[in-house]
């Protein structure tokens, strides 16, 4: 995620690569420390003062992570944090702590959050007392009384115990402890997500008049789009300790570049009542057209070396992807077109070495599945179990173990697009070659299996399916060849467009023609193309 735009001069908080890793006790040995897990990974994000930032995504995102590492409740793994332009990364507590009436946290659950020991006067008054603003009882009295009255409760209510206190009635106090010592940075954490509707619009309210009367920096949590477009004047989607978008409301409300953030947008309920919305809201998801931006993207593309591979590569980086993995079985020799572009060694017939891939580009978000092995021999030929066998193990279980390995990355990162190389001879089988057209239309039936997995995470899988290209792989074929070059573009053009299967050429739009209108005819056609 690039840094925003607010991440300029006179921001008031300001994080940049900030990440965060915590103990697993769950996994923790018997002997020894817990093994740590990462929670927040890069985060880049300005507060200027009376900005409202909203943090949205579903629970586990590290939302609540953020907010605490924002006001130094956790200390930030890596990364950097600066309050009022001073840096508090790592600041010791000792000296973070003249700081700490000016960073202020209303907390989700306001019953466990307020010491249910004492009194709301004592809990207001305490941080009062804390930092030494007032010096005698009645001088505490009076300021909670006001602050009371501030959040509208009434004097009345700094005699009760909070078991004594309605939800909306416990979020004031903590909103009424937050704003004691006039902090010039509040963040609120799902402070109104279990209370009704009516409370709700209520502290929502509130809290504007806060911002505006006391010109809070406010950072809001919530995992309700609809929350944020009342309270926010910015938003930032996470997911998966990832900031996937961020920007103005307004802008990404009306035009959302992220699959996640679709699909939090078409989880929002509507306002009247529908007692259709949750099955529509499902339905979307599982059925809607998925598009994806190529801009800004991250790309991995197998066989990027020569041929198709190497056109995609090019036409990724002339659409402005924001970096291209060139897989290839070995970078020896090769020389990349671009800084964006980073070579790395993938041999599709070893799983661990995909595997390991996976791990270190965490960051891709289309996957162009394109290195293939054709032995250009028939069914009859000599050698035609090992070719088989060659064929399968690249063009079939290669692509499947790279969609395994990249189809949780790719979740990880809100969705995306896959893009698998087929051929147009996997719907018809060219008996010249069949052994190659059997392990294509086998990977066909597998991209039809991994579209139906991924498409609940967002992810758009595409089958490119044209006929001969001009490549070494293709150059026994006769002519019209298709230049790689218009393959590339026209499979990008898929993605964007939000299509599956897709016959670059006018061959392969005649052959599929042909094989909607008369397929036995087209298998007669085809069959005529005897080996020898």
């Amino acid at each position: 995620m690039r840094r925003s735009a607010a991440m300029a001069e006179g921001a008031l908080l300001e994080a940049a690569g900030l990440r965060l890793s915590l103990p697993d006790f769950s996994r923790k040995p018997p002997f020894g420390a817990a093994p740590l897990v990462d929670i927040l990974h890069g985060i880049d994000l300005a507060l200027a003062p009376g900005d409202t930032l909203g943090v949205v995504g579903e629970s586990g995102s590290g939302k609540s992570s953020l907010g605490r590492t924002l006001v130094r409740l956790h200390t930030p793994t890596a990364g950097r944090l600066r309050f009022d332009g001073r840096d508090i990364t790592n600041l010791p507590e000792d000296r973070l702590r003249p700081l700490r009436a000016q960073l202020q946290m209303i907390f989700q659950d306001s019953q466990s959050s307020l010491n249910p020991r004492h009194r709301v006067a004592g809990i207001v008054a305490r941080p009062l007392r804390l930092h030494r603003r007032v010096e005698t009882r009645a001088e505490a009295r009076r300021q909670v009384d006001a602050l009371l009255e501030r959040v509208a409760l009434r004097p009345a209510h700094a005699a009760r115990y909070p078991h004594e206190l309605s939800g909306g009635e416990r979020q004031r106090v903590g909103i009424a402890r937050a704003i004691a010592l006039r902090p010039r940075l509040v963040v609120a954490d799902e402070i109104v997500s279990g209370l009704d509707v009516s409370n709700q619009a209520q502290i929502l309210a509130l809290l504007r008049e806060l911002r505006l009367d006391l010109g809070l920096a406010l950072l809001f949590i919530s995992h309700d789009l609809s929350v944020v477009r009342t309270v926010c004047d910015r938003v930032m989607v996470m997911l998966n300790g990832r900031a996937v978008e961020q920007g103005d409301c307004a802008a990404i409300f009306a035009a959302p570049r992220h699959p996640y953030t679709r699909r939090l947008l078409n989880a929002i309920p509507l306002p009247e009542v529908d007692p259709d919305w949750v099955a529509r809201t499902v339905d979307n998801e599982l059925g809607e057209k998925v598009t994806m931006k190529v801009k800004d993207s991250v790309a991995l593309v197998t066989g990027a070396n020569r041929g198709v591979g190497a056109a995609f590569a090019g036409a990724l980086l002339d659409r402005g992807a924001a970096k291209v993995y060139a897989a290839m079985r070995s970078t020896e020799g090769y020389q990349a077109p671009d800084g964006r572009v980073r070579p790395i060694e993938i041999d599709l017939t070893d799983h661990d070495q995909i595997a390991r891939a996976a791990a270190e580009c965490g960051d891709v978000t289309l996957l162009v599945n394109n290195a293939g092995v054709n032995h250009n021999q028939p069914i009859s030929a000599d050698a035609a179990q090992r070719n088989a066998r060659d064929e399968m193990e690249v063009n079939f279980f290669g692509t499947m173990e790279m969609c395994r390995q990249f189809g949780p990355v790719l979740g990880a990162n809100g969705g995306g697009a896959v893009i698998n190389m087929l051929s147009i001879l996997s719907r018809v089988n060219l008996p010249m070659i069949g052994t190659y057209c059997a392990s294509k239309a086998a990977t066909l039936s597998l991209t039809q299996g991994v579209r139906a997995e991924l498409a609940a995470q967002g992810t758009l899988v595409v089958a490119v399916m044209p006929a001969a290209i001009n490549t070494r792989m293709g150059s026994m074929n006769p002519p019209p060849l298709e230049e790689p070059i218009d393959v590339a573009n026209a499979a990008l053009d898929a993605i964007e467009a939000g299509e599956e299967d897709i016959y670059p050429g006018v061959v392969a739009g005649g052959v599929s023609q042909g094989l909607a209108a008369d397929p036995k005819g087209v298998e007669k056609q085809f069959a005529a193309y005897l080996p020898g």
